[in-house]
């Protein structure tokens, strides 16, 4: 918890007011010799709350049906175990009164059913359901609406078009390829979600640099840090076609034989 927080720290620290803080971590973390689940995540949320100030907005499971069974010992050997097919996304904000978040940036097409019923004026009853909890008016849903508002599960496998490119350009330069990869479209769901165009978005945890990715598509400043440089190196061939990209000697540096 506290290298977490310790590396979250300057982050936090230049938030806008408003500004988020979104973090994918594993599921599949159990204590020692013990089919238990961790409860790191919990202890996570606790210290990001009274250490850095931040409160929590979200906990956003992403489904992976793809991912492979686990945890390996525990639901594979031992059979005492779910297969993990989740794993979550916390989102934090510095001030939730105002924090800069827009679902309308994520609206998804709405179903026929509600097309039909927005055709049509709406519904043509009334109805009552859970003992009041629920009601139904005549003319519900009719008003015509630009789309329908994002659940708060993301269901994404963990292949895409970007990580076949990236996998492409590694092995061609000669480069070891990142075992645990996102697709873009997490990052750019959240991107879009949380921030507008000219905000600065920073990923301390770089990876194959897939946030800066979906920062550069939707006309974002970004700004990324990785400790694996040939990871960075195989990702940077993901940037050659966008505007101002130049390659660093200490990249080139990271395809040399040693």
């Amino acid at each position: 918890m506290s290298i977490l927080c310790e590396a979250l720290e300057p982050i936090v620290a230049g938030l806008v007011p408003g500004g988020s803080i979104v973090l994918n971590v594993s599921n599949d973390i159990v204590e020692p010799r013990s089919p238990a689940r961790s409860l790191y995540i919990e202890r996570l949320t606790l210290a990001l709350h009274d250490r850095l100030g931040l409160s929590l907005m979200g906990r956003v499971p992403w489904v992976n049906y793809s991912k492979p069974p686990g945890p390996t010992r525990w639901a594979c050997v031992d059979r005492v175990q779910l297969a993990s097919a989740y794993e979550p996304v916390l989102w934090f904000t510095n001030d939730p009164s105002c924090v800069r978040a827009d679902n309308r940036q994520l609206l998804e097409a709405h179903t026929a059913r509600h097309r039909q019923l927005m055709a049509a004026g709406g519904e043509a009853r009334n109805a009552v359901y859970g003992d009041g909890a629920y009601r139904i008016r005549a003319s519900a849903f009719g008003n015509q609406t630009a789309g329908r508002l994002p659940r708060n599960v993301i269901e994404r496998g963990h292949n895409c078009a970007d990580t076949r490119a990236y996998r492409r350009a590694a092995q061609s330069l000669g480069l070891p390829t990142h075992g645990a990869m996102q697709p873009t479209d997490i990052p750019d769901f959240f991107t879009r979600f949380l921030s507008r165009p000219g905000d600065l978005v920073v990923d301390p945890f770089g990876g194959t640099i897939r946030t800066g990715l979906a920062a550069e598509r939707l006309g974002r400043r970004w700004i990324a840090t990785a400790w694996i440089l040939q990871y960075v190196r195989g990702a940077a061939e993901l940037f050659r076609q966008a505007d101002g990209f130049q390659m660093h000697p200490a990249l080139q540096w990271a395809t040399q034989p040693r």
